[in-house]
């Protein structure tokens, strides 16, 4: 049997798509190692971000990256400062070496004095990953035991363990205990905890905007309810009435939930 090619039409930004899936590798991480990542809003003032990846390309002595760039590499002391941009965000990613004891002060880092924030800040992450032969009970101490998260992960080669709240920095620290992975298996999983937290932030800057709209949500979920169970008695000869309330309703609900 002879073999056969497909020959589909293909669409135009399919090429472009697929480079996007090979153009951001995860990052092979070593071991000791810690990161940082934080994230600002930037839909609102993309202008800005820029001029500040510009700035620091310059100062590395690289080109700037052109406009319509959405991620960005460069060496930044001892380590990788990566830059990525998402549709409301931007993030900001540097790995360095752990210090010797965790969560020890990094005096210097890309994101000191002198650095100068894109936009809103929505989240900070610090991970460090080391060797398991790290003492736990130590290293514990460090974490409040009220919201203490401990997990084995990526097939019991990994320990996570976090309580979620910020240091004085603003940035939530996690622990990785390392029990074999490869620097692959330790930049992957990396990330799935730095998108964990930076999405979690994100959804939970919409509560305090539902929870004051909630008396005026309930309040038109019983005015439907009362204009269903109407309907069921007077469909025919309250139609345009029904009508005019539902429509009102409609209005109503799009002018407070935009």
């Amino acid at each position: 049997m002879s073999k056969r090619s497909f020959s589909f039409p293909v669409a135009d930004v399919r090429a472009r798509a697929l480079g996007e899936i090979h153009s951001r590798p995860y990052t092979l991480i070593p071991v000791s190692r810690v990161i940082f990542q934080v994230a600002f809003l930037t839909e609102a003032n993309f202008i800005a971000d820029q001029a500040i990846l510009k700035a620091l390309s310059l100062a590395q002595g690289i080109p700037a990256p052109a406009a319509d760039t959405s991620h960005h590499t460069m060496s930044w002391g001892s380590g990788t400062l990566r830059w990525e941009r998402h549709t409301e965000f931007s993030t900001y990613f540097w790995d360095t070496p752990a210090p010797a004891e965790f969560g020890a002060e990094i005096p210097v880092n890309p994101f000191g004095a002198s650095f100068a924030a894109p936009g809103p800040f929505i989240s900070g992450v610090r991970i460090e990953i080391r060797p398991d032969s790290e003492d736990v009970a130590d290293v514990i101490a460090n974490f409040d035991p009220t919201s203490l998260c401990q997990s084995m992960v990526a097939d019991s080669q990994a320990t996570v363990i976090t309580d979620f709240r910020q240091d004085g920095d603003g940035l939530t620290k996690f622990l990785v205990l390392d029990h074999g992975m490869t620097d692959g298996a330790r930049g992957m999983l990396a990330q799935r905890l730095l998108d964990i937290e930076t999405y979690r932030t994100l959804a939970m800057m919409g509560l305090p905007l539902a929870q004051t709209l909630s008396p005026e949500i309930r309040q038109i979920e019983t005015s439907f309810t009362a204009i269903t169970q109407g309907m069921k008695q007077h469909a025919r000869a309250e139609a345009d009435a029904t009508l005019s309330e539902i429509t009102r309703l409609a209005a109503e609900l799009e002018a407070c939930c935009p």
